[in-house]
């Protein structure tokens, strides 16, 4: 009667659980069964934590969505569930051995008001929704007796490590070999200590959790796991073609949550990379500032594209910062970083030691030269020249040369007469087409091309609604006229409540729309 009684609630609770939750195991009609029992966390669940053998610092605070299940083994006698009860351990990695204890105990008195009747999903269930608040833990758990013993083990382990380093205990043995030793013999004094505590509460409460490791370190590795496999489970709509996919489709940005299937941000990644525009790849929501981090980035976009996105981002890293300069050799350009209120630098890859100004050969307390009046008219003369002038010109001062200074002359008139200086990062910027908002390609920050003013983020075109701005109503002037008198009012009168949108204002632009 028993053993059939257990076979239909095995039954039963194979049907409920799945197999990550539930297992068994049958020989010779005895059953061991295992429950691994996810508790349910309310919304902000806090970790509290600190090192008590210093009571004057501050307590450390974490949330967490998730924590370590507890693991529930069970033999069932064949005398369950007319007379015997079910014979159990139950382990944690996070809980205390008194509180683990209570535990026990508590599923005792489930089974004494139930004796008779099948008890092991009432166990579980309990277990799972009612743990926090049986233990009065439901709005925070304190780990900071684990934490104690972790920093305490881990100072041991550092002490002891120096103290036979300095000893010169073994020659022989390495470093490595060292660590290993003591941080052995630690965790048997751990352990030890561990097991004679043990002794005080009930043997069938276990503490699961591995010695030497951070506990905090512990629970936020699980928790972090545990969100992206719950995250793969569910189903999203993504905000930029408002389909419905399930989450291993999908990708979400932090810490402002948005979700997005990986077709369109794949996309999206794709456009930034290819136009260079790889600082702070903002989430696509509305006005957010979440980035994309580079791991994200990797995961969608293929290892050739991914490889542009980290030379363009390291190289408009560099040159943000104020530190590096570039070789100025042109089979060279390695990145040089130079010490402050120092005019030299020395390339570490080609040796050349150069001006930092200039970009010329290190030339001491001499000042740097320019182009004089005589390089003007010789490059002048030399464009005007016949080709059997030039040819002339050519074998007296050298061709290369000649070439060099026309290209230097050329694109610095160009720079002079055709580019403006980002207002916060001095990049030079051109602007071809559009109007007057821009966006710099090395910073992204938003500024007026007519006063370089820098625009707010997330309403640039009031500076060109406000009627104390300097560039009222100027949004498009100086542009060339726009033929379509209803496309230009549909651009230059903007509602007031007009919201600027990077991504669709970037990505979504109609075939025959030219953007600066």
């Amino acid at each position: 009667m028993d053993s059939e009684k257990q076979k239909d609630e095995i039954i039963a609770l194979e049907s409920i659980y799945n197999t990550e939750e539930f297992s068994y195991e049958e020989e010779n009609g005895h059953y061991q069964c295992t429950f691994k029992i996810f508790v349910n966390l309310p919304t902000d669940y806090t970790i509290i934590y600190k090192d008590l053998r210093y009571p004057e610092e501050l307590e450390q605070k974490i949330i967490v969505s998730h924590l370590p299940p507890l693991t529930l083994h069970i033999n069932l006698p064949e005398s369950y569930p007319s007379v015997s009860p079910p014979k159990f351990t139950l382990y944690s990695s996070w809980l205390r051995l008194s509180l683990l204890a209570e535990l026990c105990k508590k599923l005792d008195k489930l089974w004494v008001e139930n004796k008779g009747q099948e008890i092991l999903f009432m166990w579980v269930a309990f277990l799972q929704d009612e743990t926090l608040e049986y233990l009065k833990i439901q709005e925070s758990l304190n780990i900071s007796h684990a934490y104690t013993r972790y920093k305490t083990a881990l100072e041991k382990v550092q002490n002891n490590q120096k103290n036979k380093i300095k000893d010169n205990i073994d020659a022989e043995c390495s470093i490595e070999d060292v660590k290993s030793k003591t941080k052995t013999e630690v965790n048997i004094q751990y352990l030890s200590k561990k097991n004679l505590v043990h002794k005080h509460y009930d043997k069938r409460a276990i503490l699961d959790s591995p010695s030497g490791r951070n506990p905090i370190q512990a629970l936020t590795d699980y928790n972090e796991k545990r969100n992206q496999i719950e995250f793969k489970k569910n189903f999203y709509t993504c905000k930029i073609c408002f389909v419905d996919k399930i989450g291993e489709h999908c990708t979400q940005f932090l810490p402002c949550s948005h979700v997005f299937c990986k077709d369109c941000i794949t996309c999206y990644f794709e456009v930034k990379i290819k136009d260079g525009s790889v600082q702070n790849i903002s989430c696509p929501g509305e006005k957010c500032t979440s980035e994309a981090t580079p791991a994200q980035i990797k995961d969608l976009v293929s290892p050739e594209l991914f490889a542009k996105y980290d030379s363009i981002l390291l190289s408009t890293t560099l040159d943000t910062m104020t530190d590096i300069v570039y070789c100025p050799r042109r089979n060279c350009q390695y990145p040089v970083s130079r010490e402050p209120n120092e005019q030299m630098a020395n390339c570490p890859m080609c040796q050349y030691a150069f001006c930092i100004y200039c970009k010329m050969v290190y030339h001491g307390i001499e000042p740097c030269k320019t182009y004089s009046a005589e390089t003007h008219r010789l490059v002048a003369e030399y464009q005007e020249a016949s080709d059997e002038k030039k040819l002339e010109m050519e074998q007296h001062y050298g061709k290369k040369k000649l070439q060099v200074l026309v290209e230097n002359m050329m694109s610095e008139n160009w720079i002079k007469s055709s580019t403006q200086k980002c207002p916060n990062c001095n990049a030079a910027i051109e602007k071809s087409d559009g109007c007057n908002k821009m966006v710099c390609w090395r910073c992204s920050v938003f500024f007026c091309w007519l006063c370089s003013t820098i625009l707010n983020r997330d309403t640039p075109y009031e500076h060109f609604r406000n009627t104390n701005s300097v560039c009222y109503n100027k949004l498009y002037y100086g542009t060339p006229e726009i033929d379509d008198e209803d496309d230009f009012f549909e651009f230059e009168y903007m509602p007031p409540d007009y919201e600027d949108n990077d991504f669709f204002e970037f990505e979504y632009m109609p075939p025959d729309f030219e953007f600066h």
